[in-house]
């Protein structure tokens, strides 16, 4: 892989305690054929991480954002610069990680094999618990939920060796090549947090790209599920963006009633887990015609470069929710099972 350039691509907000680990690894990886550049985008931090970095880590260029634009719009800054850099590749890491020498000539020597991959996730491991499994790529639920493939399983009970398709690259660690991201765009800036790397990952796979897991590319997540009530504002309703955005409109007509059963148990477990005036919030984010007026401007500009139908997309969805941290026995026992028949039925009505 002589000359590969690539940015390695950081957000940062107030992660003075995660610095060492995660800059002090990078220090050491392996650049064998790469031409690395780190790009740190510092989300407005007020604990001192941009003045840390530049003191103990001067090979990476950190940019202090003035505001705090989320996960996506820190990320997207990040990647036009690495564009304007003339990079070929970017891998975007969170900074709450270590990584493992090789993570990155791993990560890239597979995109290099096929020159049809777009995006590429390294195998996550939790940390401190380094045996335990974060994620081997993320699901992809048929109403638009994402979640955690293999979490918290042992890492000798999962192919290491395989690279595989999967439904989309956890943002946590992954590499997205440039040509398929000048052709599909980067993150949706709207979003600001969750579910901007698989509304990406969904645009790739519609313009024909592949989402793989590089199993043999490490990095360790010090993974912490939110339990901040907020979340579920942007958990839902970027999920309903997602949706609008990527399916066609025959495909949403089939999913509606659906949508609208799910959303009515949904509203009930909002008032059951405290969260109802977060679902409240989504209902409103939907009246406003500015924000309709986007949603129907995306449609059209991924119109523009689909190349596959929602029906061979949907090869990759999943009709069952199985993340422990999010599930309970209702999940298990009579959800699963009636997403599953469902599933079944309207899957090949897809457009």
């Amino acid at each position: 892989m002589p000359n590969k350039k690539v940015a390695v691509i950081i957000v940062t907000y107030n992660a003075d305690r995660f610095i060492a680990d995660c800059f002090g690894s990078l220090s050491g990886v392996n650049r064998d054929g790469l031409d690395v550049e780190t790009i740190v985008i510092d989300n407005a931090s007020k604990d001192g991480t941009v003045e840390r970095i530049r003191r103990e880590y001067p090979w990476a260029t950190v940019i202090a954002n003035p505001a705090n634009d989320g996960f996506a719009g820190g990320n997207n800054i990040g990647m036009r610069l690495a564009m304007e850099h003339g990079a070929e590749y970017v891998y975007l890491l969170n900074h709450d990680t270590e990584i493992t020498p090789d993570f990155l000539v791993e990560a890239i020597r597979v995109m290099e094999a096929d020159p049809m991959i777009g995006a590429a996730q390294s195998l996550l491991l939790l940390s401190p618990e380094k045996g335990i499994v974060n994620s081997t790529g993320n699901a992809l639920h048929f109403l638009g939920l994402g979640y955690c493939m293999d979490y918290r399983r042992a890492v000798e009970s999962v192919d290491r060796v395989s690279v595989r398709e999967i439904a989309y690259a956890s943002g946590a660690g992954a590499a997205y090549r440039i040509a398929a991201l000048r052709q599909v765009g980067l993150f949706d800036d709207s979003f600001f947090m969750y579910h901007e790397d698989l509304d990406l990952c969904w645009r790739m796979r519609l313009a024909g790209w592949k989402n793989v897991i590089a199993p043999r590319s490490l990095v360790y997540h010090k993974y912490e599920f939110s339990k901040s009530i907020a979340k579920y504002y942007y958990m839902e309703r970027n999920r309903y963006i997602v949706l609008l955005k990527n399916m066609r409109t025959r495909t949403l007509l089939v999913l509606a009633p659906f949508l609208l059963a799910s959303e009515a148990a949904l509203f009930l477990a909002s008032i059951g887990g405290g969260w109802w005036r977060q679902k409240i919030r989504v209902y409103g984010y939907f009246f406003s015609p500015a924000n309709w007026r986007r949603i129907l401007e995306e449609r059209r500009r991924v119109a523009g470069f689909r190349t596959v139908s929602d029906r061979d997309a949907a090869r990759f969805f999943t009709s069952t929710v199985a993340f422990q941290d999010f599930t309970g026995p209702f999940t298990h026992y009579v959800a699963n099972p009636l997403m599953t028949a469902t599933w079944a039925l309207i899957r090949r009505l897809y457009a």
